[in-house]
């Protein structure tokens, strides 16, 4: 299956350098995080699967390998919590978050992510071959960090409290950047 904004993947799994790798099959999507994952990270995923889950049904389950991810942002952590509410509203599928990291599993704890997510001690069932999604230069667009923040804000009272001033800030930046109605571009 295309899985669209990816490239073969040159370096070996478990090699240094910040990287997420995908694969469909007629199982779900499967997903290796390695490293640090950041917002800038994240853009290609948001785009091929989290828009695909949002036009269509046809990914059952979205397993992801922590295994070999030292950090992960918000901004990520809520593109995950997105993806799982796409696959129950669309498939009635979940995500599965396979063999999280030390790291990995403190920063879901922290935000209260541990009962709501599928946590699967076991290694990623065998993956169809995997490509490292293309990384798009620049910072992340505020509109893709501000969706990001709500949807880790909808979990619990906890991350709604420990996110709201970042989602009234993205919120004004994000009105500020759109230009008023009736002028070019607006």
């Amino acid at each position: 299956m295309d899985v669209g904004n990816t490239r073969r993947s040159e370096a070996a799994p478990g090699s240094a350098g910040d990287a997420l790798l995908m694969g469909v099959d007629a199982r779900g999507a499967f997903i290796v995080a390695r490293g640090s994952i950041r917002a800038t990270l994240c853009y290609a995923l948001r785009d091929t699967l989290l828009v695909r889950l949002e036009e269509s049904a046809d990914i059952p389950a979205v397993f992801i390998d922590l295994s070999q991810c030292r950090y992960m942002d918000s901004t990520f952590i809520g593109l995950l919590v997105a993806i799982d509410r796409r696959l129950r509203a669309g498939s009635g599928g979940r995500l599965h978050v396979h063999q999280p990291s030390a790291p990995s599993r403190e920063l879901l704890q922290q935000m209260g992510l541990l009962e709501l997510l599928l946590l699967d001690p076991g290694p990623l069932p065998p993956p169809p071959p995997l490509e490292e999604l293309d990384r798009p230069g620049g910072r992340p667009a505020t509109e893709f960090v501000l969706r990001a923040h709500e949807a880790l804000m909808e979990t619990s009272d906890q991350a709604r409290k420990k996110f709201e001033l970042l989602r009234e800030e993205l919120q004004r930046k994000l009105k500020a950047e759109k230009p008023p109605e009736g002028s070019p571009g607006g």
